[in-house]
């Protein structure tokens, strides 16, 4: 899969380490199957907006390969 987009973000110091003990918490490892890393984390994370808040997206959704790849991740462990 080609990556040539990226997308950058100011956060506080505080705001990145709740982010980096989220990817690292049971629940991280329960949702995704795995220890996400930094990118699966924010893609999964993403996505589940997308599911809950804009239902309308969730058939565009599907066919975007980071949702595929989030998708299966749980079924591969």
């Amino acid at each position: 899969m080609k990556k040539n987009k990226e997308v950058k973000l100011e956060l506080s110091d505080q705001m990145f380490n709740l982010i980096q003990k989220a990817r690292e918490s049971d629940g991280a490892k329960s949702g995704f199957g795995i220890n996400p890393s930094q990118d699966q984390f924010i893609n999964g994370v993403i996505y589940y907006w997308v599911r809950k808040n804009a239902q309308e997206l969730e058939d565009l959704a599907k066919k975007v390969p980071e949702v595929l790849e989030h998708k299966s991740l749980k079924i591969t462990k």
